[in-house]
């Protein structure tokens, strides 16, 4: 992966403006060293910051497949803009940016889709056979496709938090808002999806009772 970073380099370099907070010095090291040529350090910055990436650009693209194919042009895009990095901001923030630009470039209008599954009630636990198996990868496609009518940044806020495992104050950060508005994408998102998977099982029943 590395060494196509090296060849793209050599054409094209982006840069991102950022925000007024300091580097923090853990993150200053590695990105002084990846600009320098490092492969290592760059390798490790993308490591450790690939939940990350992945939840924004799900976040927002929705498909797994697309997810993949975005997640990778991010790498590119991190690699070319790292030299124009002045590091005024937390790294995190500036590849969220980063990561939230490439991902609305590559869908346009289309809409994202994550769920948090363990916070569906529908979704309890169950045994592990092939009809469980089945419900459950049906429910979680019914419960992507109910994602599609939340709004980006409900959608974002609980990729983060379920997905990228990130706390309030880390979403709150990363986001760029303030720590009682990231509380206030996750529950409303979360309600949201649980007022749909209510309306739909109530439809649901409806329509059975009614060829019954």
């Amino acid at each position: 992966m590395c060494d196509n970073f090296a060849e793209t380099s050599r054409t094209i370099g982006l840069s991102y403006e950022v925000e007024d907070t300091r580097l923090m010095d853990s993150d200053r090291g590695l990105v002084e060293k990846a600009i320098a040529g490092d492969e290592r350090s760059f390798a490790k910055i993308l490591e450790e910051h690939y939940r990350l990436i992945y939840s924004v650009v799900r976040g927002i693209v929705g498909s797994r497949g697309d997810t993949e194919d975005v997640v990778q042009d991010v790498f590119v895009k991190i690699f070319r803009a790292l030299p124009g990095f002045r590091g005024e901001a937390r790294l995190s923030t500036w590849i969220y940016r980063v990561a939230r630009n490439e991902a609305l470039n590559a869908i346009d209008t289309r809409r994202p889709t994550f769920v948090p599954l363990e916070d569906c009630e529908e979704l309890a636990d169950c045994d592990e056979d092939p009809a469980a198996t089945h419900r459950r990868k049906v429910t979680r496609e019914r419960l992507e496709r109910l994602m599609d009518r939340l709004d980006e940044s409900q959608r974002v806020a609980l990729e983060l938090r379920y997905m990228g495992e990130k706390s309030y104050d880390e979403i709150a950060d990363i986001m760029g808002i303030p720590l009682g508005t990231v509380k206030t994408y996750i529950y409303r998102g979360k309600l949201s999806l649980k007022r749909m998977m209510t309306a739909r099982r109530a439809r649901t029943f409806e329509k059975g009772a009614g060829e019954s």
